[in-house]
């Protein structure tokens, strides 16, 4: 990859647009951008970095502003780079985002960052991508390189590589993984360890459940106060456990065969109780039953006269069973009779009550038929009448209604006449006097806004004099904290620098006691001291105590310069709000404000009542022109009831006069038709009764006669003889089947007594032999319950106990088959650890490396070979870098890095290395690196390099061999950038691009001049 042309704008430092032509740079194959401090020489590395990967190196993308502050407004930021890659030729076009002044108005509006990437084809430039995402990919794929990388490969930077030189493992291990991705082995150790977890689940799972098996069988066996240490077993001893269950198996086996015989036993005399109980039961069952026999025999015989009389109700019923159908047809006519009598005694009482009946009937002809059939036909033909002139009377009633709504309805009008008349005119009169008080209020309401800005001026005041007095405060408490830690201080000082005089002095006298005859001296080296110094007398002052009083003086000097920076803030906070008024008295602060605020409160309430008044004034005038509107709809509405209420009146008379002649005495006309019907039914009604009554008497003397006639030839003289004789059919059935079942109860009873229980009963009886007693059943109950129970429990003890010795057996077959799948299982269980505790440093890794620190390590390996290449040279044969593994202490190894001295032959530390020696190694570390990371990526030619600063610390001999090691980079058309401001290089290198800044912002300028030798 090789840069071609760079273009600058609003960037940085750079304010105009500024171009860099690198393949003019490269024509001597190496050139220096210098230029003073601040000017912009990073920046623009930035903007190279920025081009291809959006953003910047290190810690300067943080900042989030790339932007120029010295650019115009309306200026965009933007890098344009062209760069090939073998040989294709691209070029890219990036802007950040940045806020730009809006189109419209004030303010500014948010440009958002946009790229677009084109390819060289021909003659013509032709675009690839315009989207961020897109052309970042698309870069980092030609590249084949992130940014990390990039600036570590490309811009190569020297102070981050005499930092990697010198650090321990743990900043070289996160270096080393931004530049080499050991993402695929870290997942390998993940990997690793997620398969010894998993297996070791598995395996803890399945030995979970082979202890619970375990324990569930010790429960089993528990339950027959059985425990492993009864058969001579550990529980403790998993190898043990399936030994165990089958001694645990055979114990209880034992007991099971015991307690079968015992429950065998135990049936054999249960079945004889009960047998012998049974027997008992029946003779009590038979003594019994011949007991209630004979009592039922004298309950039957009992009722012998009882069912004597009985079999006489039931002859005479069935003699006077053929007369019932005469005396039912007898009592049905005299029931008819009595009721005709009836109704027509209730039809002549309800017409003798009914006076409208007397103009149709003369009093004494209630019992002529013809009379009453006239009286019905007249009040018929006044009902026709009558009713014909009924609508007049509904009308006449509906034109009252109407007349009585209607004056309800004008007097409520005449109500919300006047109603209205009294609201408009004291809405008239509220609304003057309200424009009255307007004009005062809007004077006092005048300058609102002015005196809210007054007061927010005061309260602004106030508290900066507020702060003013708590910052004088805190400064005066930081003024009293500065000076006790500076004598704190002092005292300190003096106390470490006298101890220290003490050490020097007494140096010589420590050196002399340790000295012994016939050993050499640490200074001279001689055998024999002739004249030691002696020790003197008084304190003697230890190393420990010297180091721990020069301790506790940087420590107070540290209390002190806190205290000092405190103080120096408080003075500078208290200048400020002095510069803004502080120093204002406090009082007068505050009276200024209570002045304001009263002011405000006041215009602004007089403002807050000049709006109320405004709004009543318009709520007013609304008012008014609704009440307005209210009142001429109410005017037109009482001329219209008015005008109705004289045609009613009209209407009502004329009805009336129609309607009065044939109301006669009645209220209204319905109720007069009421009167007329009533008369018609009554007259009718007793009518029809009187022709009814004359039929049932009739049927009523035809039945008496055929009732007499029937009598004739029976045992019965009169009619309620033979009623009397009669039963109902309800008793009559009853007293046949009392009598049925008498007769059959006297043939179970002689079938009873002929059975073959009550003649054996009756034997034992005649022999003297006893009805057993409740005692003597209750003790053979007791006896054969007792064996039951006994044998009951004993059978389920040895249920329980086979039921024991199958779950025992289950137990055992299932323990062995999970010891089966167990064995594998724990066997990988211990190959998976073993690897993960391996690739994680651990176990039996020698080297307590893991997996990816092992890549790593190959690596950098790589690195210091590479490096060594170039190292060789600058120092003139003397220095190699090489890879080291070795362990220090507990912790793990892998990333270590020394330097082997060609003078001495010995292997030492890089940081033993001096400033310039350093500067050589991190320079060859950085090149190496470079070489290594260019490989990893695939190969990619490098064609263009920038090695930033750092050649200040070489003297002219180490300056000339880094020269000629830069000088060899130049080889196969390599150009190598050096980013320095070191006046020797600008005598060696003949190629410079300057950077000159000012107040307007930096420029670029190309300077070739004759380089010195």
């Amino acid at each position: 990859m090789r840069l071609h042309h760079l273009e600058i704008q609003a960037f940085g430092p750079f304010a105009d647009r500024q171009a860099v032509d690198f393949d003019a740079l490269s024509a001597q194959g190496l050139f220096l951008l210098n230029g003073p401090t601040g000017a912009g020489k990073s920046s623009v590395l930035d903007a190279v970095c920025f081009a291809l990967y959006g953003s910047v190196p290190g810690a300067r993308q943080a900042a989030k502003r790339l932007r120029s502050d010295h650019a115009a407004e309306s200026l965009a930021p933007e890098v344009s780079l062209e760069f090939s890659v073998a040989d294709r030729r691209f070029r890219v076009v990036r802007s950040p985002a940045w806020e730009r002044p809006a189109r419209r108005g004030g303010g500014t509006t948010t440009e958002q960052a946009h790229t677009l990437l084109s390819e060289r084809i021909g003659s013509d430039w032709v675009q690839k991508s315009a989207r961020n995402d897109e052309a970042g990919l698309e870069l980092q794929s030609l590249l084949g390189m992130d940014k990390e990388q990039f600036t570590k490969v490309v811009m190569l930077p020297q102070g981050e590589f005499a930092a990697f030189l010198r650090a321990d493992a743990k900043p070289r291990r996160e270096l080393l993984q931004r530049l080499f991705s050991t993402a695929r082995f870290e997942d390998l150790e993940k990997l690793f360890a997620d398969e010894h977890q998993r297996t070791a689940r598995r395996l803890a799972e399945q030995e979970d459940r082979q202890r619970h098996l375990f324990l569930r069988a010790v429960d089993e066996a528990g339950r027959h106060d059985l425990a492993p240490v009864d058969v001579g077993a550990d529980p403790e001893a998993p190898d043990a456990w399936a030994a165990t269950l089958q001694a645990l198996s055979g114990a209880l086996t034992e007991r099971r065969d015991a307690a079968t015989l015992d429950a065998t036993e135990l049936a054999g005399q249960s079945a004889l109780a009960d047998t012998a109980l049974a027997t008992l039961r029946q003779r009590r069952n038979r003594f019994a039953a011949l007991a209630q026999l004979r009592a039922h025999r004298a309950e039957h015989e009992a009722r012998a006269e009882e069912i004597a009389d009985l079999r006489e109700q039931a002859r005479r019923h069935d003699e006077a069973r053929g007369l019932a159908a005469h005396l039912r047809l007898d009592d049905e006519a005299a029931s008819l009779l009595g009721q005709a009598r009836a109704r027509h005694a209730d039809a002549l009482d309800r017409l003798r009550h009914n006076s409208a009946a007397d103009e149709y009937l003369e009093p004494g002809d209630a019992a002529d038929s013809t009379a009453l059939t006239d009286a019905c036909a007249a009040s018929s033909s006044v009902l026709a009448v009558l009713r014909a002139a009924l609508p007049d009377e509904q009308r006449l009633l509906d034109v009252r209604a109407e007349r009585e709504a209607l004056e309800s309805m004008i007097r409520r009008l005449d109500a919300g006449l006047d109603d209205a008349h009294d609201t408009i005119t004291r809405l008239q009169r509220q609304r003057a006097d309200d424009a009255g008080t307007l004009v005062p209020l809007r004077e006092a309401a005048d300058g609102l806004a002015h005196l809210r800005s007054d007061l927010a001026a005061v309260v602004a005041a106030e508290e900066t004099v507020r702060q003013y007095g708590a910052a004088t405060q805190r400064l005066a408490a930081a003024d009293a904290r500065y000076a006790l830690a500076s004598e704190q201080f002092l005292a300190l000082k003096e106390e470490w620098l006298a101890k220290l005089q003490l050490r020097l002095e007494q140096a010589a006298q420590e050196l002399a006691e340790q000295l012994e005859d016939g050993h050499a001296c640490p200074v001279c080296g001689s055998t024999e001291h002739p004249a030691p110094v002696p020790s003197p007398e008084g304190e003697r002052i230890s190393l420990d105590e010297e180091q721990e009083a020069r301790r506790l003086q940087a420590e107070a000097e540290a209390v002190q310069q806190e205290a000092r920076e405190v103080r120096d803030r408080g003075r500078l906070e208290v200048a400020q709000l002095a510069a803004r008024g502080g120093g204002t008295a406090p009082e007068d602060a505050a009276a200024a404000t209570r002045t304001a605020r009263s002011t405000l409160q006041a215009a602004e309430a007089a403002d807050a009542e000049c709006t109320a008044v405004e709004e009543r004034i318009r709520r007013a005038v609304a008012e008014e022109d609704t009440a307005t509107e209210k009142r001429d709809t109410l005017r037109e509405e009482r001329a219209a009831a008015g005008s109705r209420q004289s045609s009613l009146t009209d209407q009502d008379a004329e009805l009336s006069r129609r309607l009065a002649g044939l109301q006669a005495d009645a209220p209204s006309l319905a109720a007069r038709i009421d009167a007329v019907q009533h008369a018609h039914d009554d007259l009718d009604r007793v009518r029809k009764s009187l022709e009814a009554l004359a039929g049932a008497e009739g049927v009523q003397q035809e039945n008496a006669r055929r009732l007499e006639d029937a009598l004739r030839g029976t045992p019965f003289d009169t009619a309620d003889e033979a009623r009397s004789a009669l039963l109902p059919e309800d008793r009559a059935a009853g007293l046949a089947v009392t009598l049925k079942e008498y007769e059959q109860r006297g043939h179970r009873l002689d079938a009873a007594e002929d059975d073959d229980a009550v003649r054996e009963t009756l034997r034992e009886e005649q022999e003297g032999i006893l009805a057993p007693t409740d005692d003597d059943e209750h003790a053979a109950a007791a006896t054969a319950e007792d064996l039951r129970g006994r044998a009951h429990r004993a059978g389920i003890g040895v249920e329980v106990l086979g039921h024991s010795v199958v779950q025992l057996e289950s137990y055992a077959r299932q323990l062995a088959d999970l010891e089966q799948d167990i064995a594998p299982l724990r066997e990988e269980a211990q190959l998976a650890a073993a690897v993960a505790e391996t690739a994680r440093g651990g176990g039996e890794n020698l080297y307590k490396m893991s997996l990816a620190t092992y890549v790593l390590a190959s690596r950098l390996e790589q690195v210091a070979d590479a490096a060594t290449e170039r190292l060789l040279q600058m120092s003139d044969g003397r220095y190699q870098l090489v890879h080291s593994d070795a362990t220090a202490g507990n912790r793990r190894s892998g990333l270590g890095l020394n330097v082997i001295d060609g003078w001495t032959g010995n292997r030492r530390d890089t940081s033993t290395l001096s400033g310039g020696e350093s500067f050589m190694a991190s320079l060859a570390l950085a090149l190496g690196l470079a070489d290594v990371v260019q490989q990893e990526a695939g190969g990619l030619d490098i064609e263009t390099l920038f090695v930033d600063e750092g050649f200040g610390s070489l003297d002219d001999q180490a300056l000339e061999q880094v020269m000629d090691a830069l000088e060899g980079l130049r080889s196969g058309g390599r150009v190598v950038g050096l980013v320095s401001h070191v006046p020797e290089l600008k005598q060696r290198v003949s190629a410079q691009l300057q950077v000159v800044k000012g107040r307007q912002g930096s420029v670029l300028r190309y300077v070739e001049q004759p380089a010195s030798v």
